[in-house]
């Protein structure tokens, strides 16, 4: 049986707040995108065989007389841990009061033109209708692009991130307007990258001879992915991924760099966190595969050119091995 002393106080709460609460405030951009790696989560289904990577937990705005999240968005991929298959949403949630409202399309424009996109309503709760106009909590999501988000990642500037706004369209009632972190999408992806080196490590195929021996034998692919990651961490001292130039930067291409070892060739060399090294002992690179190999042909004791964007300047660096 419902509270109606309870839901009374909610629905005051909500006529003070009369809907004035932000979804994002100027703190959000002095977030880094190593925070919003580290604080998102990553969690197995095994009975479905997944795992879904949010960053939920990375930034909340509180509102109010209870401080209370009314408005948030945040992102959520989906991983098939078996083929290695990945889906993107943007989540949004919104808490309001009145009639219902049926969200049915998000708009936005990030990078390569507007697009509309069907939303979807992933769950509605409703409370305090015995005592007035019902609340409700909706759960809001709608699907983005991996490649999009890549180039996002790649032309965030540390120390400079930017929003990046979308709105959802209700019929009826106002429509819900939110906005994305650059830095957050890029903490994000450092965060599926970390969690697909996983899943590439487990996609080994097992096979099971006549006499029960049990022997491992991978892929093509997954053996280079796992060569290239070895010789990064163990000689540079570096976590990459690949990222596309954007199109205000069509030569920004390149490893943007999302770890760097205490210790290593690259810490010492002066490399960071957010740059994006584009050549290699004078070769150019664009894959993990290709800096692998560049990195393998170092000889012992030698002094090689290392050339990034930090941001949108070029800088050229010296590693020595």
């Amino acid at each position: 049986m419902k509270n109606p002393i309870a839901a009374l106080a909610i629905l005051i709460i909500l006529g003070i707040i009369a809907n004035t609460a932000s979804a994002k405030n100027p703190p959000l951009l002095s977030l880094t995108m190593e925070h919003f790696r580290d604080t998102a989560t990553a969690k197995d289904d095994k009975a479905e065989g997944t795992t879904t990577i949010t960053t939920e937990k990375g930034y909340v705005v509180r509102t109010g007389p209870m401080k209370m999240v009314w408005n948030d968005e945040y992102l959520k991929a989906v991983i098939d841990r078996t083929t290695g298959q990945k889906s993107f949403q943007v989540i949004a949630m919104t808490i309001y009061s009145g009639n219902r409202r049926f969200y049915q399309t998000a708009d936005y424009q990030w990078v390569g033109g507007p697009k509309s996109v069907p939303a979807t309503q992933i769950r509605t709760q409703r409370e305090a209708c015995a005592v007035g106009d019902c609340v409700y909590t909706e759960l809001i999501g709608f699907a983005v692009d991996e490649a999009d988000l890549r180039q996002i990642a790649a032309g965030n500037v540390p120390g400079k991130p930017t929003i990046l706004t979308f709105k959802i369209t209700a019929k009826p009632g106002p429509d819900y307007s939110g906005g994305l972190s650059s830095a957050e999408i890029a903490g994000f992806l450092a965060k599926v990258d970390q969690s697909m080196s996983a899943v590439s490590s487990a996609k080994a195929n097992t096979v099971i001879g006549k006499e029960g021996a049990v022997s491992v034998k991978e892929s093509a692919s997954v053996t280079k992915e796992k060569a290239a990651s070895a010789s990064l961490k163990l000689d540079l001292g570096i976590v990459g991924m690949p990222v596309s130039a954007a199109p205000e930067q069509p030569s920004r291409a390149g490893i943007l760099i999302i770890g760097v070892n205490s210790g290593s060739v690259a810490q010492k060399s002066g490399v960071i966190i957010g740059d994006i090294l584009y050549e290699f002992d004078g070769h150019p690179i664009k894959e993990l595969a290709e800096l692998e190999a560049a990195v393998a042909a170092c000889a012992p004791n030698s002094t090689v050119g290392v050339k990034l964007y930090r941001g949108t300047e070029k800088m050229a660096l010296s590693a020595r091995f």
